[in-house]
């Protein structure tokens, strides 16, 4: 067996990342007040000498303009099973490790992916997507991968003796062991994993209860425990609390967005749909109210939605301002006739996971890049990376596109167009062209385009 393990040191500031200050940072911090402790901080805070289990009145004196956010157990649980719902498209053995890790069984999903690399590539892409920060390792057993993934050794072990010796560099501290535990431990002069590792389990047993030998066994992937193995829920449910209160109906937007998204990756996981998003807006002081965005039929796509949540929000007064958001879906339609295409999309978003995994193994990360279409007409513009904001201007750009066109020199017939581009007159780059989608003979597709001189060029390929 083999098992990556992933553990989530901020789940928090991750989920609130994107509505904090982005240009300036301010230094932030999950306060735990059960236990007056610092759970999570960014590096701005990082910065500043702030770290996780520092008092809260340390903390303060070192940094004055620190901003402070509750922990809440329930909102973290919520998080790490989007997590887990999202990667549920990807692996299908999942262990949620509450309150911050996931194990994924990857020997079992090899066979599918063609390698190991491409499996981890695949996985890993999905994370980065998510916007999430996390340390890793894999190992024979889950608990073992737990404490390599505690020591933040961050590294795809794959074999025993990878594994073995990951484990044997490892302090007390990377282990799931009690105070008193540990304290027993260090009385008998074990210091280290290594020496544990080198004992009789029969020696130990003398000294510690059941639940350590167990644990010990599991860690030498001696005996596999039982566990229960992630399914996603009947219905969706979600809550979102932003870090201050929201007075303007706009400001709503990226909130209900990223509800939208666990929603979306939830129901296509299920291949089911729905004709109405309830949400919630929760007050201080007032009861919650309803905002129902309905659709005429069944919507599975997030632009979809997307723009039918902005048109609510345009006529959306809020009556205080809101410290939370709920979604909750009970009723989900099935896929009729009607909505095929939904099913070819599903397909369509894990053959490119695929694919972009196995170029990014073959070529490398920093090989690989992908086109988006940018908020200029001119493809020529583009970028190769997306930006951090959604783009307003959505193009069938080509998959592959050339940044200076070269002269159409095969035979090809025209399938689509003409679609006419005037611009860059702002920037003294006009450019007036007539775009088409053109097919070659042997089944290539083209993007070209007519310049005012009657010349034909080559723009770029779909694939």
């Amino acid at each position: 067996m083999l098992w990556a393990y992933f553990h989530f040191y901020q789940l928090t500031l991750d989920l609130l990342a994107d509505h904090i200050n982005e240009v300036e940072p301010l230094p932030t911090v999950v306060y735990a007040d059960t236990t007056n402790q610092l759970v999570q901080v960014n590096q701005s805070a990082a910065q500043a000498g702030l770290r996780p289990q520092m008092g809260m009145a340390e903390a303060a004196a070192l940094c004055p303009n620190l901003q402070i956010i509750d922990y809440q157990a329930e909102h973290e649980a919520q998080r790490l099973s989007a997590l887990a719902n999202r990667l549920y498209e990807l692996a299908a053995d999942i262990v949620v490790c509450a309150p911050d890790g996931l194990a994924i069984r990857l020997d079992t999903l090899v066979k599918y992916y063609g390698d190991l690399d491409c499996l981890w590539a695949t996985l890993t892409r999905e994370l980065h997507q998510a916007g999430v920060h996390y340390h890793f390792a894999s190992a024979w057993s889950i608990e073992a991968a737990k404490v390599l993934a505690n020591q933040r050794l961050n590294l795809l072990l794959a074999t025993p003796d990878q594994i073995r010796s990951g484990l044997q560099a490892c302090s007390l501290e990377a282990l799931e062991l009690s105070p008193k535990q540990r304290h027993a431990l260090e009385r008998v002069g074990i210091n280290t994993l290594s020496r544990l590792l080198e004992l009789p389990v029969t020696e130990i047993g003398k000294r510690f209860d059941n639940a350590f030998i167990s644990y010990l066994y599991a860690l030498r992937a001696e005996v596999t425990p039982a566990r229960v193995t992630y399914h996603p829920p009947d219905r969706f449910s979600a809550h979102l609390t932003p870090s201050y209160e929201i007075s303007e109906s706009v400001r709503l937007a990226p909130w209900l967005e990223a509800l939208l998204k666990e929603f979306v990756t939830y129901a296509r996981l299920r291949n089911k749909l729905t004709s109405c998003l309830p949400f919630t807006l929760l007050f201080r002081d007032l009861p919650p109210q309803p905002m129902v965005v309905q659709a005429a039929a069944p919507l599975s796509q997030f632009a979809q939605w997307q723009s039918l949540v902005q048109l609510k929000l345009e006529t959306l007064t809020l009556p205080a301002p809101v410290i939370q958001l709920k979604l909750q879906v009970d009723e989900l339609e099935e896929i009729s006739d009607q909505t095929r295409d939904f099913f070819h999309n599903r397909q369509h978003v894990f053959a490119q996971n695929q694919l972009i995994s196995r170029l990014q193994t073959r070529l490398g990360a920093t090989a690989v890049s992908t086109p988006v279409g940018g908020d200029d007409h001119r493809l020529s513009h583009h970028t190769a990376n997306p930006p951090r904001v959604e783009s307003a201007f959505k193009a069938a750009v080509p998959s592959v596109y050339l940044f200076s066109c070269q002269p159409l020199n095969e035979h090809c017939h025209i399938e689509y167009g003409p679609v006419r581009i005037h611009a860059g007159w702002w920037d003294n780059d006009i450019q007036k062209r007539d775009y088409f989608i053109a097919r070659t003979p042997d089944g290539r597709r083209l993007s070209v385009f007519r310049s005012p001189q009657n010349e034909w060029f080559v723009q770029g390929w779909y694939c």
